[in-house]
């Protein structure tokens, strides 16, 4: 549903800037007047502002928990945490505790000291701040939860390190912050807590512990969860195990990934004593062994709900992501569910089953040019159909296209191999490339440029939250060029998906299901150019294929072919540098 203009209550008064967009007071009304939301709402609206203040004042005056889940580490402090210190710092809001709950890796003060450190190595070793955290007297936890009240921070941002600071005179940060859960007003962690099978009874004991009379789920980009791997090990792994220990249950293991492939039964009796056993009474073992043999432990102790043998591994695999709903639905009175892809909302409900969930879709109401997709029927990323050619001719499109638009172009790939096999073909002397396993360190430097090249991966860090704004933080990306559609490989795994899925709802809406991380993959990296109602950004997918997904792209005045030359596009283009003017 979409809402009418709405004032915003006089009595909010959380919201830290100056004035609210439009639709903003709508957002608030709606959640205000439903419990359980799924909300649609393009990028740039302000989803995470308007969900905090949406909530907070239960937080406040009610004695409710809120707990904010997102999708990577980088978001609980870049994102939500320093938000709330806005909103808390802003008008005075008064005490508040925010605690985020991340792995204990990330907190640890002696991760210098173990270089090979693995869940489940703190105790073996008897490490001195885990002791210390878990001699902690009940009663003495409210207290230090009061350490980290959100107002109290001097620095400027929130970070790894002010917890760190905050807890360490009580031993590891990581246990003092687990059992000071129960205790704080603000929880800020990820989507792993609630999508692992394995991870569900631990945070629900710490659900179960809270203090307060109800909580509120946040849940940021909802549209993340899918058919999730909850644990995998490789041949390689096992191979490895074995060299230390030749144990039985290692050999049914590589038996598995041998002899079979697709869907297979978990062997039966599978056990964990032998490598116990082993682990207690063998002291010559290394730390490198030791961490791999927790390794094999802790995959044959996962609750994945199929298992599947692939090529050179086996994969437990949770396959229904409704799981996760009926995990969390009992603990949280209120839950807000948002993304800016859920498109279409209703195949969301319906995959996560949350159809008694209310919904909201806001339309975008930015002034930009946000309104071409444009394809090439002569280019296609389908592993059959590639060739040298396939690059060159890809490159020459790309090249002239940069040539034409005034400010930065980003290419986004299918694979890093895909990325190289254009860059071969590039005849420009300078380009900014996103590198495997490396954050893009060069984004602060573009700032301060005006037109460069950019090559970047399809579900990488660059198609997933960047943003280049210049001074004046309008964004500097005003063409986006998705060189391939990233279908999922058709192994055991996607093969047995669709089967499953077939079975639940019939084939055509399996094919869509299975459809919609694509698209919402190739939303994700359009939307890289609009961050505000200032921006505007032209499009261009070089895959003939694209004209299939149109139903469920970000809806566009302009969808084209540019099989022929390149007039129409130049030409678009000459329109946007007039608006450029015009802006400057």
């Amino acid at each position: 549903m979409v809402l009418k203009e709405s004032i915003l209550p006089p009595s909010l008064q959380l919201f830290p800037y100056q004035s609210l967009r439009n639709y903003q007071s709508q957002f608030l009304r709606f959640v205000e007047n439903n419990q359980k939301v799924i909300i649609h709402a393009p990028v740039g609206f302000g989803k995470t502002i308007m969900a905090l203040i949406s909530s907070l004042p239960l937080v406040k005056q009610e004695n409710y928990q809120l707990i904010i889940f997102v999708r990577t580490k980088a978001q609980v402090f870049r994102v939500f945490l320093n938000e709330i210190y806005k909103i808390a710092n802003s008008r005075k809001y008064g005490y508040l505790t925010a605690v985020p709950l991340i792995l204990k890796s990330d907190l640890c003060l002696k991760i210098e000291e173990i270089p090979q450190f693995h869940k489940g190595i703190c105790s073996s070793i008897r490490c001195p701040h885990l002791e210390q955290a878990r001699s902690i007297p009940e009663e003495d936890l409210p207290t230090i939860v009061e350490q980290v009240t959100i107002t109290s921070h001097e620095n400027d941002k929130i970070s790894i390190e002010t917890f760190q600071n905050a807890f360490r005179e009580f031993g590891c940060p990581y246990y003092v912050i687990k059992r000071c859960i129960p205790y704080a007003n603000i929880i800020v962690t990820t989507q792993t807590y609630i999508r692992s099978k394995n991870l569900q009874p631990m945070f629900s004991e710490l659900l179960n512990k809270s203090t307060f009379s109800a909580k509120i789920a946040i849940i940021d980009e909802g549209h993340n969860f899918s058919a999730d791997i909850e644990a995998e090990i490789s041949l390689s792994d096992l191979q490895r195990a074995s060299s230390i220990i030749p144990l039985k249950i290692f050999d049914t293991l590589q038996d598995l990934i041998y002899f079979h492939k697709g869907m297979v039964e978990r062997p039966f009796g599978l056990s964990v004593a032998a490598i116990d056993a082993f682990l207690e009474h063998e002291k010559k073992i290394t730390l490198i062994e030791k961490t791999q043999l927790l390794k094999i432990k802790e995959f044959i102790q996962s609750r994945g709900d199929i298992w599947i043998s692939e090529e050179s591994k086996i994969i437990q695999l949770n396959p229904f992501p409704q799981s996760v709903f009926e995990f969390i639905n009992p603990f949280f009175q209120r839950i807000i569910l948002m993304s800016g892809t859920f498109q279409p909302i209703k195949s969301y409900k319906l995959l996560y089953g949350i159809n008694h969930y209310a919904n909201l879709s806001i339309p975008s109401d930015f002034q930009f040019s946000f309104n071409s997709i444009m394809y090439n029927r002569r280019f296609t990323s389908r592993f059959t159909q590639r060739s040298a050619k396939t690059y060159e001719n890809m490159v020459n499109v790309i090249q002239r296209l940069h040539e034409s638009n005034p400010f930065h172009t980003i290419v986004f790939t299918t694979s890093h191999e895909f990325k190289h096999k254009l860059i071969t073909h590039l005849q420009l002397p300078n380009y900014y490339v996103e590198k495997i396993d490396s954050p893009p360190h060069f984004l602060d430097e573009l700032s301060d440029k005006k037109h460069e090249l950019i090559l970047g991966v399809l579900g990488g860090r660059l198609s997933e939250g960047v943003e280049i704004l210049n001074h004046d933080n309008r964004s500097l990306l005003t063409l986006i060029i998705i060189a391939g559609m990233p279908y999922p490989r058709p192994d055991a795994t996607n093969k047995l998906l669709r089967n499953l899925y077939t079975r639940k709802w019939g084939i055509k809406m399996a094919q869509h299901i299975t459809t919609l991380p694509l698209t919402r993959t190739i939303s994700q990296a359009i939307g890289r150019g609009i961050r505000s109602e200032s921006d505007f950004a032209a499009s261009l997918i070089l895959d003939y294929r694209a004209i299939r997904l149109r139903p469920m792209l970000p809806p566009t005045k302009i969808f084209k072919d540019l099989s022929s030359l390149y007039n129409a596009y130049d030409l678009f283009y000459a329109k946007m540098r007039k608006i450029f003017s015009l802006k400057d």
